[in-house]
């Protein structure tokens, strides 16, 4: 048991010697959707020293469908304000995941003699930003990138709230939600590129952790890490085209994971 569930736990018992009882919430269904985490990659071409350029991209992505079963691992985030209410017990809660979705993104790298700095901008069921630091080589790159995903999610849940409820004279009050809701958090990871003439492969690693809230209270979900491994072709300055494959983890006990494919064109300024 995590030390502030403990802590609240005993501090829940000795005040219910004091006065009535302890307020306890349990969610008898909870569903969200939850989104892929970005892609974020580099020039994916030895770019000149001392020179800068914009990139527009825009893909089509598809993951496999999937219901990810997370009711052994959400939790109430800490919150000290709650200290004396019992942490919120799950009955049955997962994700829904994976489909067909577009994404678009600009970018802007800049590279010194051989360190690359810049910053994009994008859409993925929601607004994501990143700043980007890394390195540029003759035939590869590397780099870390961290940013806010500001996702759109759709959420359904519904519980009651109260003191003993279950007992025949308990005093609960029932709630239910389902509808669009807006949930902001960081994003963050790396990504490494190789390339040969007018041929490029890069992986891109991304992880966040949604953060969704029920009742006006903050969840702690598992973590959603993606993997995006893609070959391309640059046509020629402005144009290339890429493809690839996408795996997604989700940090649960039962260790969940899912594929996809994606596949985009890029036009760079």
């Amino acid at each position: 048991m995590k030390f502030k569930h403990a802590a609240s736990f005993i501090l829940c018992i000795i005040f219910a010697l004091l006065s009535t009882g302890c307020v306890t919430t349990h969610v008898h269904k909870f569903r969200m959707t939850a989104s892929e985490a970005p892609e974020v990659h580099g020039a994916n071409t030895q770019q000149d020293p001392h020179s800068s350029s914009w990139r527009f991209t825009g893909k089509v992505n598809y993951n496999a469908e999937k219901n990810v079963n997370i009711t052994k691992d959400v939790s109430e985030a800490p919150d000290l304000d709650r200290l004396f209410d019992v942490p919120i017990k799950f009955k049955d809660a997962s994700y829904k995941m994976g489909g067909l979705d577009f994404s678009g993104k600009v970018d802007f790298l800049y590279k010194a003699s051989s360190f690359v700095i810049g910053g994009g901008l994008g859409y993925k069921d929601g607004i994501y930003s990143h700043l980007t630091m890394g390195a540029n080589y003759s035939h590869f790159e590397f780099g870390v990138f961290l940013g806010g995903y500001n996702q759109y999610i759709d959420m359904q849940y519904s519980g009651d709230k109260g003191e003993d409820c279950g007992d025949s004279d308990n005093d609960c009050s029932n709630f239910s939600h389902s509808g669009t809701d807006f949930a902001g958090s960081f994003f963050g990871g790396f990504y490494t590129g190789f390339y040969l003439e007018k041929f490029f492969t890069n992986l891109s690693v991304s992880t966040y952790s949604p953060n969704p809230e029920i009742e006006g209270i903050n969840l702690d979900v598992p973590r959603i890490t993606t993997a995006y491994l893609t070959i391309g072709y640059r046509l020629n300055r402005w144009l290339e085209f890429s493809v690839g494959g996408i795996a997604t983890f989700i940090d649960t006990s039962e260790g969940n994971s899912y594929p996809g494919v994606t596949g985009g064109v890029s036009i760079y300024l």
